[in-house]
């Protein structure tokens, strides 16, 4: 299983439980917040818990998209259209040669992340590899919390960062992009999904990053065209 510097870390579908490898460290880079909660604490859980696949217990395709995607069908807020002419803070810390690529564009759960974040309105002074997005959000002042919320991050701390689009008392819904190598045998380069996740699921993010963004904008962007 094989990292990307800021992105996560790989794995396939397959009948067996998802193992996570050594994690890749990255030199933060120093910055400040623009835009942030100003929390006086946050609750970073150290917990690994299991990254979200369809053979995970509680894990199941959400309606947005019929299946994992080698396109940008499972993702929100016009991302697909923004990649065709990316810009902005999120490419530049994202972008370039950290993604993975395939016939359809890069794929980088940081790079959809973080463009998100962008057309909510935040500028983050900082980038991490997803395994440190937790603390170093709750560093640079976010709130980091296992309460999910329309809008935040979800964070695994074994390597994955994902989007929540909605949220219910019995589980929540994700959207993320996935970086990929090119020489596996599923989705060489990369893939989008979006998984409905029970709130009991072994796989349920280890935190939530929560940013300060209004939200009607955060609604605005759910509803952008894909």
């Amino acid at each position: 299983m094989r990292g990307n510097p800021k992105g996560h870390f790989t794995w396939s579908y397959a009948s067996v439980r998802l193992s996570v490898s050594s994690v890749l460290l990255l030199a933060v880079l120093a910055g400040t917040q623009l835009s942030s909660t100003g929390a006086a604490s946050a609750a970073v859980s150290e917990s690994y818990h299991e990254l979200p696949w369809t053979g995970e217990a509680g894990v199941s395709q959400s309606p947005r998209c019929a299946s994992i995607s080698p396109g940008y069908a499972c993702t929100v807020g016009g991302y697909s259209a923004w990649l065709t002419h990316p810009s902005g803070w999120a490419w530049n810390d994202y972008g370039g040669s950290y993604p993975s690529h395939n016939v359809y564009g890069p794929h980088n759960c940081t790079l959809y992340v973080a463009y998100l974040l962008q057309e909510s309105g935040i500028t983050l002074g900082w980038s991490a590899n997803a395994s440190y997005w937790a603390t170093d959000a709750a560093s640079n002042g976010a709130a980091v919390n296992q309460t999910p919320t329309v809008g935040s991050v979800a964070q695994w701390n074994s390597g994955h960062i994902a989007f929540v689009d909605a949220v219910t008392a019995n589980y929540i819904v994700i959207t993320s992009d996935n970086f990929q190598p090119y020489d596996v045998g599923t989705m060489p380069g990369g893939f989008t999904d979006s998984f409905d996740i029970a709130r009991n699921s072994p796989a349920m993010p280890d935190n939530f990053i929560h940013f300060a963004v209004p939200e009607t904008q955060v609604l605005a962007v759910l509803h952008a065209t894909s």
